[in-house]
C-alpha cells in the first residue's frame, strides 16, 4: 500500500511544471489509469464504513465495475440491503432507495448518473468533461507546510469544490466542499460533507485505488476502508433482478 506521504518521497527528486488545472487533474487520472482493467474482468470492491461516534454500526458498501461502463453498488447494514443502484451501461438504469418503498425501480439515465457518482470508485473527476465541469487553477497553496496545487471544480447543478493535490507526487489527498453554487447553472440545496480526505492508495493490477478515506458530516467523521478483488466476468450482475 502507498500513502500520499509515500508518494511524496518517491517523487521528491523530480521537478514538475504545471501551468493549468487540466494538467494537474490529468496527471492524477493517468496515475490511476482505469484503462488497465481487463474487459473480461470485474473489479469488486468491498468498503467498510463507520461513524466515529458509532463505531459499532458498520455498514458495508459492495461495488462491481466492468469496462466500459457496467456498474453495481449495494449498501448493506446489519444484513439488510438499504440502498443500491446498477446499470448495464446501455438500457438498464435502476435504483433502490428507502424513500421509494417499491424495491428496485427503473430510473432515467440522467437521474441514475447524478446519483451514482457518490459510489464511483473512480471518483468524481473521472468524467469531469462529460459532466460539464469547469476546472480553474488557483495556484500553489501551503498546506501544513507542504506546497499543494489547488483546483476549483465547478460542475452544473453541484456545489463548487476545491481539489488539493500534492505538488511533487501529483496525488489527490483532499476535497474541500463549499456552499457556493456553480456559476454555470442553478440547483437546489442538498446536504454534503465539508471535506473528503484520501489517506491511502493501493496499487492493484496496474491501477491506483483509494483504500482508506474519511469525510466530515456535521460534527461527525465517517471512515472508509476498502478491499479489492478481481472476479470473472458475469453479466447477470448488471441485468434486471
Amino acid at each position: 500500500m502507498f500513502s500520499c506521504i509515500g508518494w511524496v518521497a518517491m517523487a521528491q527528486n523530480h521537478e514538475y511544471k504545471v501551468d493549468s488545472a487540466e494538467l494537474v487533474v490529468n496527471r492524477f487520472l493517468k496515475m490511476q489509469d482505469f484503462n488497465r482493467i481487463s474487459k473480461d474482468t470485474i473489479l469488486y470492491m468491498e468498503t467498510y464504513i463507520f461513524y466515529r461516534s458509532k463505531p459499532q454500526d458498520t455498514a458495508v458498501l459492495k461495488r462491481w465495475y466492468m469496462k466500459p461502463n457496467r456498474f453495481r453498488a449495494e449498501l448493506w447494514l446489519r444484513d439488510s440491503l438499504i440502498e443500491g443502484c446498477y446499470t448495464d451501461g446501455r438500457e438498464i438504469h435502476r435504483e433502490l432507495k428507502p424513500e421509494m418503498k417499491m424495491g428496485w425501480v427503473d430510473v432515467t439515465p440522467e437521474f441514475y448518473y447524478n446519483d451514482e457518482v457518490q459510489y464511483d470508485i473512480r471518483g468524481s473527476l473521472h468524467n469531469w468533461k462529460v459532466d460539464g465541469a469547469v476546472l480553474k487553477y488557483t495556484g500553489i497553496w501551503d498546506f501544513n507546510g507542504h506546497p499543494v496545487y489547488r483546483i476549483l471544480v465547478e460542475t452544473p447543478n453541484k456545489y463548487n469544490k476545491y481539489y488539493l493535490f500534492e505538488k511533487e507526487s501529483g496525488m489527490l489527498f483532499l476535497i474541500q466542499e463549499t456552499n457556493e453554487k456553480s456559476e454555470y447553472s442553478s440547483h437546489e440545496a442538498y446536504a454534503h460533507p465539508d471535506w473528503h480526505a484520501y489517506h491511502e492508495f493501493q496499487p492493484w493490477g496496474g491501477l491506483l485505488l483509494p483504500s482508506v478515506e474519511s469525510y466530515q458530516v456535521g460534527d461527525d467523521i465517517v471512515y472508509y476502508y476498502t478491499h479489492f478483488k478481481n472476479l470473472p466476468a458475469d453479466m447477470r450482475i448488471f441485468q434486471k433482478n
